[in-house]
C-alpha cells in the first residue's frame, strides 16, 4: 500500500495485546474533505445570514471542495509536522495562511478554464481576478487554528484497530 514516511507504520504490541496501524494517507483525505466540505456550507450559510438576514441558512458549495480540501489540509498537515517543533503557532498560521490563498488561487485558476470555478470575488474589495480575496483572511485564520489544533491534532491520533481473534478463530468483539 502506498505509505507517506512517517505517517502510516505498524506499532507491534506482545502477543495478546491488539495492533494498531495510524491512518493511512487516504483515510486521512477523506476526513479532511468532509471536514472541508462541511465547514464551506456551513460558512456560506452563516454568510448569507450576516449578509442578508436570510433565515433559512442556506449553505452552498461544490463538489469540487471534496478534492479542493482533501489535497490542500493533507499539504498543511506535512507543514504542520514540520513546521510544529520550530516555529510558533502564529508564524504557522500564516504560512498556512500564505499556502491557502496560493492553493485557493491555482484551483479557482484551473477550474475556471472550464468555466468550473465555483466562486467569484469580484464583488469583493481586496479580490484578486475574482479567485481570492483578502477580505476572508480573518475567517481564514480562525479556520486554520481550528484544522491544525483540532482537525489535524486529532486526527494524527485516530488508529486502525485489528481485531483479536479468540482460540477458536472466530473474531471476538470488545463489548462480549
Amino acid at each position: 500500500p502506498l505509505q507517506l514516511p512517517g505517517i502510516s507504520a505498524m506499532v507491534a504490541m506482545p502477543y495478546g495485546q491488539e495492533y494498531t496501524t495510524r491512518l493511512e494517507w487516504w483515510s486521512r483525505f477523506y476526513l479532511y474533505a468532509v471536514h472541508g466540505y462541511v465547514c464551506e456550507v456551513m460558512f456560506t450559510a452563516a454568510w448569507e445570514f450576516v449578509v442578508n438576514l436570510n433565515w433559512k441558512f442556506p449553505g452552498v458549495t461544490s463538489v469540487w471542495s471534496l478534492l479542493i480540501y482533501g489535497m490542500s489540509i493533507l499539504v498543511i498537515e506535512r507543514m504542520y509536522l514540520a513546521l510544529k517543533d520550530s516555529v510558533v503557532l502564529p508564524l504557522r498560521l500564516l504560512v498556512y495562511l500564505m499556502w491557502t490563498y496560493l492553493w485557493e488561487f491555482c484551483c479557482g485558476y484551473i477550474l475556471r478554464q472550464f468555466n468550473a470555478c465555483p466562486w467569484d470575488y469580484t464583488p469583493f474589495d481586496y479580490d484578486l481576478f475574482g479567485l481570492i480575496t483578502l477580505e476572508y483572511a480573518p475567517c481564514w485564520l480562525v479556520g486554520l487554528f481550528i484544522v491544525e489544533r483540532f482537525v489535524i491534532g486529532n486526527t494524527l491520533k485516530l488508529r486502525y484497530q485489528e481485531p483479536a481473534p479468540m482460540g477458536n478463530g472466530e473474531i471476538k468483539n470488545k463489548e462480549q
